[in-house]
């Protein structure tokens, strides 16, 4: 096995709680250290922190997937700048060994269990993890470096400095076994963020929700998840919480898509009252909708680029403003289709069934059709339609690809009933 050791600044419980599970994207298996006093001193500094909190990542299983040990842990340090945190991350065969390694120099990586006595041994004796009365007795008696330690037998060190000690020690050099409880991965995703003074400006809310969206990104790549929705809550101070929804139409787990939409419906958004905190909420996910690349048409990346330009339009001018065409179960042209809002996706799109039908439809229909004096020319046909009988408003037609006196292609059908032909479509 192998351990990545992460050292944090002082974090709440929660916000350690929601760190470890949003690591889970890069290991099956994170442990979480408490909260606790360090008062042990740092090679690097003279000034040593109040608290820190640690994270345990077991790498060993994922390394092949992330491109090896150098990959994994500048990724990992890579994204947790990215959120904010001033992290020092440190590799080794043994949780206990990973965490001493934090406070040392570089390189603070050894991947191998033979090397880790030898990287151990000429550090100094105060870097243990030992309580501070071990640690004075240990430096009473001479020693300096953890070498001198480690070459006692366990039952020396035992009997002069107490069973703890000697267990450390054991667990620290792989000799015997540490628990490591994992973290259970929660079901949904409630983040909070509370601000020193209120949020007057919607837009001023960006920097801190762009954050918890790089969190939830990792978050739903550890679950290998996607959402359409999210929700923000703005709490207010002496007033009911107010919210406001995120919705994108394909699946998506990108933090960048998210505050762009964000970025956009903020626009046209006004707080109703000045904000003391924002939650960001995620309860229902899906399968993220990965596209696959293909080496000579682009059509479903180009595909899913129309889906972000349309998503941020209605988050800019609202879903009352866009509307999309869908087909009807009706063979009349002029009753095919309705229009219909964005976030309706119940019936099928004109575009997808354009794409099953043999039979192609011009990209401009008439609203009504126009009589035509003479015959036109006709190239290709003729596609009989009689429908609507229900309705009383039955057809009977033979519609033709034809071609006007200007070169242009016509759709032209003749009504079988009184032999008038009319000019219904044209072709782009």
């Amino acid at each position: 096995m192998l351990w990545l050791c992460i050292r944090l600044p002082a974090l709440e419980r929660a916000a350690l709680t929601r760190l470890a599970v949003w690591s889970q994207q890069w290991s099956s298996w994170v442990s979480l250290g408490a909260c606790g006093n360090d008062d042990r001193s740092n090679e690097e500094q003279s000034a040593n922190p109040e608290a820190d909190c640690w994270l345990w990542l077991e790498i060993g299983a994922s390394l092949k997937l992330f491109g090896g040990v150098s990959a994994l842990r500048s990724n990992i340090t890579c994204a947790l700048e990215a959120l904010g945190h001033e992290a020092r991350t440190a590799i080794a065969p043994t949780p206990q060994a990973a965490r001493l390694l934090t406070r040392t120099r570089e390189p603070r990586c050894t991947s191998d269990a033979a090397a880790l006595r030898a990287r151990l041994s000429p550090l100094r004796l105060e870097l243990l993890d030992l309580p501070a009365v071990a640690l004075t007795a240990l430096r009473s008696s001479g020693f300096r470096h953890i070498g001198q330690l480690l070459d006692l037998p366990s039952d020396s060190v035992a009997q002069r400095f107490g069973p703890e000690a000697a267990l450390y020690l054991q667990r620290l050099c792989g000799e015997a076994i540490e628990p490591m409880p994992a973290v259970p991965f929660p079901r949904h995703y409630h983040a909070r963020v509370e601000f020193g003074h209120e949020v007057l400006q919607a837009t001023a809310l960006l920097f801190p929700l762009q954050r918890l969206l790089w969190e939830l990104q990792g978050w739903l790549r550890a679950a290998d998840r996607a959402l359409q929705h999210c929700t923000l809550v703005f709490e207010h101070h002496g007033r009911a919480d107010t919210g406001l929804t995120l919705r994108c139409s394909l699946p998506s787990r990108d933090a960048a898509q998210w505050l762009a939409l964000a970025r956009e419906r903020f626009h046209s958004f006004t707080l109703p009252a000045p904000v003391r905190a924002l939650h960001l909420r995620a309860d229902e996910f899906t399968a993220p909708a990965i596209s696959q690349a293909d080496f000579f048409a682009q059509e479903a990346q180009h595909s899913q680029l129309l889906h972000q330009v349309l998503d941020r339009l209605q988050a800019r001018l609202g879903t009352h403003c866009m509307q999309r065409l869908h087909t009807t179960a009706d063979y009349r042209p002029e009753h095919a289709w309705r229009s219909i809002a964005t976030t309706d996706a119940s019936p099928q799109s004109v575009t997808e069934a354009s794409s099953n039908d043999a039979t192609p439809r011009p990209c401009w229909l008439l609203r009504e059709p126009r009589p035509l004096i003479t015959a036109p020319r006709l190239i290709a046909g003729p596609e009989r339609i009689e429908s609507g009988w229900w309705d009383r408003g039955d057809v009977a037609r033979d519609y033709y690809l034809a071609q006007g006196a200007d070169g242009a292609r016509q759709w032209v059908y003749q009504d079988l009933r009184n032999g008038i032909w009319y000019l219904h479509g044209l072709w782009a």
